[in-house]
Parts: structure tokens; C-alpha cells; sequence
């Protein structure tokens, strides 16, 4: 018998919250291996909101999750068998793997990060991950803030906006953050240095709604606008 793998399989697509038995446990065999490909044993996988999308069959940025496999995730693990000339057993990388013990994958979709204990593993999960990048790229290679201007981030208490507000407040920027609550509005100027936080549910209630409350918050106005949301936000 082959390494046996545990893991989350999608049963069924969830309406409206998950609930017990969309996602279900099973033990299968791990594949054998094709060239270019690797057996990662995972060590930490993602709990991301971007999950759920992805278990619906709503258009998304990224094909559906298909029903009867393991739900997809960025993992971090160590390479376990190799099939492929970049990375041997034993290295250490981040990837796009499942809900499982054991991922499959393609060399050339795995990222092989320093393996000298520098920083928690489970970093590369979020700051020094995808959620990072995104982040990071999207401020400093598309926003450009300069600094003395003032950048704006809804959704800034989430995994990419409050590490927007971070880099923006390391380049010398004024941070203005949205988020849903007046707890996260408190953790935006206490934990992530915001400089100022706008509570957009309470907001849209009051006169002038989510504008007036931008333009508050902005007296110069918005010179970068880091956007996780669209609608009635980007508009204002």
C-alpha cells in the first residue's frame, strides 16, 4: 500500500454559510509521481476567506474548486519524495496545495523559502506570503505613494489591508483605514498605527455617508486608494 494522505474533501457547495458535511474527512492513496512533480508534507495550511469563494461555482478569478477533491489552501511543508531537478527532498516551500497531510504538485508552482529558522513558518502564510505580496506589490510597484500623501485601505483589519496600512505608514504616508466595526477600528490606530479609522457601517447611516467620512478623515485629499472591496466604497 502507498503513503496514505489525509485530507478535506469537498462533498458539496456550500449556500450561504458552510455547514457540517460540505467539507467531509477521507484517507486516500497519494498519486504516484510524474515528472517535475513532488510530494510536499505539509506543515501549515491557509484558512483564507478567498476558500469560500472558491467552493462556490460563482464566476470567480480562479476556476471552482471541483467537487470530490481536497480543498485547495497555500501551504508551507517540506519536500518528502521528488521527481524534479530544482528541488530535493528535504527543502522547505510555500504553494498552492490542499486541506491535506500531503500535496502533490508541480516544481514550478512551489516557492523555496530559507530554511534557518529566521521566521515562524507559519509567516509565510500571511506578511512573507501571497497575502504580502499583494500588498506589497500592489502599494509600492502600482500605488507609488510618495512621502506626506495619504493613502486609503477598505477592508483594512483583513489579511492584505492592515499590512497596506503598515508599508504605507514605513513609507512616511498618512494610513486611513476602513473596516466594519468599531473593534477593528480601534485595532487599526492601536495594533497596525493607522492614523485615522472609518467605521463604513456606521458611516453609511450618518449624513453624507461614507464620502463625508472620507473627506473628514482626508482634508488634502486621497493620493492612493488601496482597494479590497469596490462598490459604494470605491465610488465615494
Amino acid at each position: 500500500m502507498g503513503l496514505m494522505n489525509k485530507q478535506w474533501i469537498l462533498e458539496k457547495r456550500p449556500v450561504g454559510l458552510p455547514e457540517v458535511g460540505d467539507v467531509v474527512f477521507a484517507e486516500q492513496v497519494v498519486p504516484d509521481l510524474s515528472a517535475n512533480e513532488v510530494v510536499v508534507r505539509n506543515e501549515y495550511a491557509s484558512l483564507d476567506p478567498a476558500i469560500r469563494g472558491w467552493m462556490s461555482d460563482a464566476p470567480n478569478y480562479i476556476p471552482p474548486i471541483p467537487l470530490g477533491t481536497s480543498v485547495w489552501a497555500t501551504t508551507v511543508g517540506r519536500v518528502i519524495k521528488s521527481k524534479s531537478s530544482a528541488l530535493k527532498i528535504g527543502d522547505l516551500v510555500m504553494g498552492f496545495g490542499n486541506w491535506s497531510e500531503y500535496s502533490v504538485q508541480q516544481d514550478q508552482l512551489l516557492m523555496k523559502i530559507p530554511d534557518d529558522g529566521r521566521f515562524p513558518l507559519s509567516n509565510y502564510l500571511s506578511v512573507l506570503g501571497y497575502t504580502g505580496f499583494t500588498a506589497y506589490f500592489g502599494l509600492l510597484d502600482v500605488g507609488k505613494p510618495e512621502v506626506g500623501e495619504t493613502v486609503v485601505v477598505s477592508a483594512a483589519a483583513g489579511a492584505v489591508g492592515s499590512i497596506v496600512g503598515q508599508i504605507a505608514k514605513i513609507k512616511g504616508c498618512r494610513a486611513v483605514g476602513l473596516a466594519g466595526s468599531d473593534e477593528k477600528c480601534r485595532k487599526l490606530i492601536d495594533m497596525y498605527g493607522f492614523d485615522a479609522a472609518i467605521n463604513y457601517k456606521t458611516a453609511k447611516k450618518q449624513e453624507g455617508g461614507i464620502a463625508q467620512a472620507l473627506a473628514g478623515c482626508c482634508p488634502n485629499g486621497i493620493d492612493v486608494y488601496f482597494d479590497n472591496v469596490g462598490g459604494d466604497i470605491l465610488d465615494a
